[in-house]
């Protein structure tokens, strides 16, 4: 959709291996500090849809690649991320907009009057 390819890249969370309760291995979340939680929540929800399309279906043998990173929620952020130009306002977080110079907000071109319909 014309949202994914705005924000490419750029709003792709990073992650962090850590180790799951019983020794596996886990990669913790990092959003983006630019990143609202509802479009965070949407981009996580679509690393889920990817894992689970990684698993073989009933009745089929699972194909020999690399294993899916399974990936945990978490409150840590990247700093320094590089915002993607030109998203509606609700897919930028208003605190991190609010701590940016007005140049600096200005030369994001945010859609002030569209909203993304999560």
């Amino acid at each position: 959709n014309d949202l994914m390819q705005l924000i490419g890249s750029q709003g792709v969370s990073s992650d962090e291996l850590d180790t799951g309760l019983e020794g596996q291995k886990v990669y913790q979340m990092i959003s983006p500090a630019w990143c609202s939680k509802e479009l965070a929540d949407l981009m996580h929800s679509i690393d889920s849809t990817i894992i689970s399309n990684h698993c073989p279906r009933v009745g089929h043998r699972a194909i020999c690649s690399q294993e899916p990173r399974w990936h945990i929620p978490s409150d840590l952020v990247n700093e320094d991320m590089v915002a993607p130009l030109g998203l509606p306002l609700n897919c930028y977080k208003e605190s991190w907009l609010m701590s940016l110079l007005p140049s600096k907000r200005n030369k994001l071109k945010v859609v002030m009057n569209k909203s993304y319909n999560f």
